[in-house]
């Protein structure tokens, strides 16, 4: 005997809905496989749904749901709606039911059926378009097509401009201007700085090799486009040597990169006071307010040349900032960032708040031991903010670094 649900009981299907099918064909839409099958120019291969099949136990326990199931299966099918998945029955003896006939394969037998079932009829036909226009235009785009056609797919609406800012950048390699400078028809530099993923990929495939800088970090440097660079803050601590007459200056990397100063040392610091108040230093700078863009003044090579000291925050984050900078420049010495200073300014501490726990690569071996006594068992790490430090702490220090290289780094 069949049994029917309770009144408490929900309805579970035994077999495939067409809910399920939809969703399948759609997950195939979404994997790009019928995308790649369409620009490799194959015909098209029915699509097969795969499902479960019930067995005899299900057919006599479940008879009045399989057959509910059936039936919606059936309403939704090619045979009754014109298009859509096709199902193939097959006999099925069974012992006490008779012969029954169950689906044995479910597909889609043409394109069309697939994406009619799928609403994609439109963006179907406008991809197919777009990929042929594409490839006769630029026949270099072949390949990344192929290998990733999402991005065309993901981008229908919007791959006539893409193409036309790319144009844009064969006809004008490495423009020496900034992104709102382009003027084209139609895009405006919000679009391009909104697309530079999508640019990135056609440009890398349609420029020549000295068009591109492939170990650039950002957009702008990669296709020789100006931007928005690190400005560096710095005080001259020697008078004799201010640009006329200045001392404390602001410039782009890109000019502070070309300074030819009479430079035997360069502090570098984090805090902003501490910079303003540097003590005097003979033939000296005080860099300061990078955090942790301090790697940007790698691009500087007359720093190479320089004797160069650190002096931040006596925390873990502090130290990783010395250690991205010595990793640049590896004679970098610390100052006061060493368990003498700590243990006499101990009572001025404070808690870091998320220190690290790993020690940073680039650490001598005495700031390795103060980077460990900075944290505790419990995970509690101490924290000496550079403007807590006496400011004679400072003097004393400089006084003491007068000769050149006694604090010189050295990895142990």
């Amino acid at each position: 005997m069949n049994r029917a649900p309770t009144m408490i009981e929900k309805w579970i299907p035994i077999m495939i809905t067409p809910q399920d099918i939809r969703a399948k064909a759609l997950r195939h839409w979404s994997s790009y496989a019928y995308h790649r099958n369409r620009l490799s120019g194959a015909p098209w291969q029915a699509l097969d749904i795969p499902f479960g099949k019930p067995g005899g136990r299900e057919l006599l326990t479940e008879f009045a749901s399989i057959g509910k199931s059936l039936h919606d299966l059936q309403a939704s099918a090619k045979a009754t709606q014109g298009y859509g998945y096709r199902i193939d029955f097959e006999p099925v003896a069974h012992r006490q039911l008779g012969e029954q006939h169950l689906p044995d394969r479910i597909y889609f037998e043409t394109e069309q059926d697939f994406l009619r079932f799928i609403g994609k009829q439109r963006e179907a036909a406008q991809f197919k378009q777009l990929a042929e226009q594409t490839i006769e235009r630029h026949p270099a785009l072949a390949g990344v097509l192929h290998g990733k056609p999402r991005w065309l797919s993901d981008n229908l609406a919007v791959w006539g401009k893409l193409l036309s800012v790319a144009d844009w950048f064969i006809a004008h390699r490495r423009p020496d201007m900034f992104i709102r400078q382009i003027d084209l028809p139609g895009i405006d530099s919000k679009f391009i700085e909104q697309h530079k993923t999508q640019l990135t990929v056609l440009l890398d495939a349609l420029l020549p090799p000295p068009a591109i800088e492939r170990g650039a970090k950002s957009f702008e440097q990669r296709y020789g486009l100006r931007f928005d660079q690190h400005l560096i803050r710095f005080r001259l601590l020697d008078s004799s040597i201010a640009l006329a007459g200045l001392t404390d200056l602001t410039l782009p990397l890109e000019d502070f990169c070309r300074l030819e100063l009479p430079l035997e040392t360069v502090f570098v610091t984090e805090n902003k006071v501490n910079g303003l108040v540097f003590p005097a230093f003979p033939g000296s700078m005080v860099i300061f307010m990078l955090g942790y863009g301090v790697g940007s003044l790698a691009e500087a090579g007359w720093l190479k040349n320089k004797r160069i000291i650190y002096w931040g925050d006596l925390d873990t984050h502090g130290f990783a900032m010395l250690s991205r900078l010595r990793e640049k420049f590896p004679h970098v010495e610390s100052m006061l960032m060493d368990s003498t200073t700590l243990a006499k300014n101990r009572t001025l501490c404070v808690t870091e708040p998320s220190p690290l726990k790993e020690i940073p690569a680039f650490l001598t071996e005495a700031e390795r031991a103060t980077f460990n006594a900075l944290l505790s068992p419990g995970g509690i790490a101490l924290r000496l903010e550079q403007e807590r430090i006496p400011f004679g702490q400072i003097e004393a220090f400089l006084r003491g670094a007068v000769r050149i290289g006694e604090t010189g780094y050295r990895i142990t």
